[in-house]
């Protein structure tokens, strides 16, 4: 089943999940992001880092809204204490509005972490581990299942406060009872839908949501009964840091300031960073004899990715927690048996490629020997061997990298800069020039290194450059001419507003002017000779007129003399 959701259409490839990701469970492919399942430790960073709220939790409610609204089914919400600080000076009227929702019974789930405390307090007084890592965060348990396999024999092989408050509802309850758990963490939907003892999660946003949508307002619900029919008392420390070091040391008696219980100091930890860094650390054997508190969330439960966006600081969450917790009472003593539990080794497996294959990768992206691997973490992975290694097991792609892909870009800049035929000049808004491609070097015969910073005013007039900078108004191709240079030119000036900078593409029209000049005296002097040959033979045409009347003249008395003599003739004949 999958806990996260990707909206593949918010996702804008920033690489931020995957920098947050402790263990690299985030694949990049063909612009979509991917979680992976199996590697995955539902810590929820993913979600709350991402800035475009691409990702969110599949937290499907409408089975338990069914359960609630079954006047057959009993329903039990189990609270998370971390309420407290969730819901601040609403946290008195989440019991009351859960009943009004369609609970029958509401508990605190800190019920079953007073009990687990007693197990923690069980397995040190029986000795014998080395050390003993705290279970109650399924984050934590995942991670050390997943890839500290080693270290499974620490892991406290108790139940978390959530799985232990579910049964002992059930044990009091009856089986067909239906436990909700109400909680800010990701990693307890999956762990409850594993279990026998929860029959679904509520998150403290899907719950804010399901109140608005059922007209549930938590004001109506501040003042009167609390809706509660069991607390924990002191063990709703819980979700704090050290909370679960607090209450083993009140449940065991400990007031004299001391850290340490039958021979295990106590620590706590907290933050996904943080655990890795113990555990690598308790790897090593550099931690002995330890009891250690660890949580995935920094501050503790209290930071869980589903707190409401209204909850306070993670100090004014610690002070609230400590505040209830030390004047909190229990309402019934509740006794569970059977709270031990098997955590089994699960290590992630991947294929890892050889040193030459990673060589081979990151020499793929220019980076031929280990000084050119810059490790700068901007593709979301801390070293370019790790990243290499991502590309061998198809989590990334080759060319997310953003030195590799500055690098092309400046080059391809460069290239274009420099085989371009027009002249590029930028300058700032004092006129000092920025950039000064090859072809303007050649044109004003200075290089780019003594062009640069150069005012412009020095080599040519600005006044087009300085009304692009005042006004923000391009201007396109405009014809300049450059006497002094012999040149003239059209030329664009476009205004960069993100570096307030006018940049200038001046392009050499001389030739093509100078070909314009040819072809006009070309088309004049054709003009002028078609006028002569006009003129031509418009004095033969005359000739041959004239010539044409003569003859016609002759020929018209040569007729009359031919006419005479055939009358003549007829005459003398009659």
């Amino acid at each position: 089943m999958s806990y996260i959701n990707v909206r593949r259409a918010n996702c804008r490839n920033c690489y931020k999940c995957l920098k947050n990701c402790i263990v690299k469970s985030i694949k990049y492919a063909d612009e979509k992001v991917e979680i992976i399942e199996d590697g995955c430790i539902l810590c929820g960073l993913c979600i709350t880092k991402c800035p475009q709220r691409a990702k969110s939790a599949n937290n499907d409610i409408e089975p338990i809204r069914k359960y609630i609204k079954d006047k057959d089914t009993i329903t039990a919400a189990s609270l998370d204490p971390s309420y407290v600080s969730a819901f601040g000076s609403s946290a008195d009227a989440i019991a009351p509005a859960l009943k009004a929702m369609g609970f029958d019974i509401v508990e605190e789930s800190a019920i079953g972490a007073s009990c687990v405390s007693e197990e923690y307090l069980n397995l040190i007084k029986e000795g014998g581990r080395e050390n003993i890592i705290s279970s109650a965060c399924p984050t934590v348990n995942m991670y050390i299942q997943k890839y500290y396999p080693e270290l499974i024999d620490w892991l406290a092989p108790v139940m978390s406060p959530a799985l232990a408050h579910g049964k002992a509802i059930k044990e009091e309850h009856g089986e067909n009872v239906k436990v909700i758990h109400i909680t800010p963490c990701l990693s307890r939907i999956k762990e409850c839908a594993e279990s026998p003892y929860v029959d679904g999660v509520i998150t403290y946003d899907a719950l804010m949501k399901q109140f608005y949508e059922e007209g549930i307002t938590l004001s109506d619900y501040a003042e009167g009964k609390d809706g509660f029919d069991k607390k924990a008392g002191y063990s709703c420390i819980y979700p704090i840091v050290d909370g679960i070091v607090y209450d083993l040391q009140k449940k065991h008696g400990k007031d004299d300031g001391t850290e340490c219980i039958d021979g295990y100091d106590m620590l706590s930890v907290s933050g996904v960073s943080s655990v890795k860094k113990m555990l690598d650390e308790m790897k090593k054997g550099n931690i002995k004899n330890a009891f250690i508190e660890a949580s995935a969330c920094s501050g503790g439960c209290v930071s869980g990715p589903f707190m409401p966006l209204m909850r306070s600081s993670v100090y004014r969450a610690r002070l609230a927690v400590k505040k209830y917790a030390d004047k909190a009472q229990e309402t019934s003593r509740t006794s569970i048996n059977g709270l031990r539990a098997e955590y089994r080794a699960e290590p992630v497996k991947e294929d890892m490629p050889s040193e030459e294959e990673i060589r081979a990768i990151l020499a793929r992206i220019g980076k031929y020997s280990r000084a050119q691997e810059l490790n700068c973490g901007s593709c979301g992975y801390a070293t370019c061997r790790e990243k290499a290694i991502a590309v061998y097991q198809n989590k990334t792609e080759l060319y997310l990298c953003m030195p590799y892909m500055t690098d092309i870009n400046q080059a391809m800049s460069n290239v274009t800069l420099s085989l371009t035929p027009n002249y590029i000049i930028a300058v700032d808004s004092d006129m000092h020039i920025k950039e000064f491609n090859v072809a303007a070097q050649k044109l004003f015969g200075i290089s780019r290194a003594k062009a640069l910073n150069k005012k412009l005013s020095e080599l040519i007039d600005t006044s087009d450059f300085e009304n692009v900078i005042n006004t923000r108004a391009n201007i396109y191709d405009k014809k300049v001419s450059y006497p002094e240079m012999g040149i003239i030119t059209e030329q664009t000036i476009v205004y960069a507003e993100e570096r307030n900078m006018a940049i200038a593409i001046i392009k050499d029209v001389t030739q093509e002017h100078e070909d314009r000049k040819a072809l006009y005296t070309r088309k004049k002097e054709s003009v002028s000779m078609a006028q002569k040959v006009i003129d031509k033979q418009m004095v033969v045409a005359q000739q041959i007129a004239s010539l044409l009347g003569e003859t016609t003249a002759e020929t018209k008395v040569t007729l009359n003399k031919l006419k005479n003599l055939i009358d003549a003739e007829e005459m003398n004949n009659g």
